[in-house]
């Protein structure tokens, strides 16, 4: 899912090639629930009450927080989101999404393409990090069209600085995408938009 949509793939394939993807991030979200249930388990079993908050209210969180993305206006937007954030632990997302117009099929779908794909870029540069990157995302939709804007501390931003944002400007650009990118004093605002004809 980390490529502008094509139309050389099948029907079929494009299901079965979503469904790995599924299958791959129930596995990696069950493979960490265990991993905190255990903790909290060996926790409780050598008496130590006192960590236990910190596993606990990590979990409570991360749920408060995938209740809020799955009850975003659209399925594919939430499915990004949520499985982005399972996928790439050291990746921090605050994501809000604002409906000012239901979009149409065609147009969500671009949306959630493209949103894929900025998270697979930030993503895979969080797995060389120490420390998370903190990224705050938007989203609105506005019937014909999405605008998704990010930003980025100076600090997170020296943590991606092997993404070439140009080369990835260049492969949306064909489907009417328009990136900027804004210096802030605090480090730097990007945002995507584009609009379908109507």
């Amino acid at each position: 899912m980390n490529r502008p949509p094509s139309s050389q793939q099948g029907p079929s394939l494009e299901v079965r090639t979503l469904m790995e993807e599924c299958l791959d991030v129930l596995r990696t979200y069950r493979h960490d629930l265990m991993n905190q249930v255990q903790l909290i388990q060996a926790y409780a079993q050598m008496k130590k009450y006192d960590r236990l908050q910190t596993p606990i209210r990590s979990l409570v969180e991360e749920a408060q927080r995938h209740t809020a993305w799955s009850s975003f206006p659209s399925a594919m937007i939430s499915y990004v989101v949520l499985s982005r954030d399972i996928s790439y632990l050291m990746l921090n997302m605050d994501v809000t999404y604002e409906q000012i117009a239901a979009p149409t099929p065609e147009c969500e779908e671009r949306a959630a393409l493209l949103l894929a794909d900025l998270l697979d870029q930030l993503g895979e540069q969080s797995k060389t990090v120490l420390e998370p990157i903190t990224l705050d995302v938007w989203i609105v939709s506005f019937g014909q069209g999405y605008e998704i804007g990010w930003s980025l501390s100076q600090e997170d931003l020296a943590k991606i600085a092997k993404i070439d944002w140009q080369a990835w400007q260049h492969r949306w650009e064909p489907l009417g995408v328009v990136f900027t990118q804004d210096k802030t004093e605090n480090g730097v605002e990007c945002q995507v938009r584009f609009q379908l004809q109507e």
